[in-house]
């Protein structure tokens, strides 16, 4: 599907920007959120599409929100739209 696919890539683009801003490696995310390192590379690569109770570990590592990192999500959906 189509939206399967933009889903994921608006997904990595984000998450991947919101480490990099923070000067995080895979790794140091990974233990400042508890998941496993191989969870962020899979979902940076596009492999894999977070669950809610990702994005609610993810967050406070990356000092936002989990609706935060949606709506940049959705952000990046809607660039996808116009192009």
């Amino acid at each position: 599907m189509k939206y399967d696919a933009e889903l994921l890539e608006a997904t990595s683009i984000v998450i991947r920007r919101l480490r990099e801003e923070k000067g995080f490696s895979q790794e140091e995310l990974a233990a400042q959120s508890g998941l496993s390192r191989s969870m962020i590379d899979r979902t940076e690569r596009r492999e894999r599409l977070p669950s809610l109770d990702v994005f609610l570990k993810l967050a406070p590592a990356l000092e936002t929100k989990a609706s935060a990192i949606v709506s940049l999500i959705e952000k990046e959906l809607e660039k996808k739209e116009g192009d």
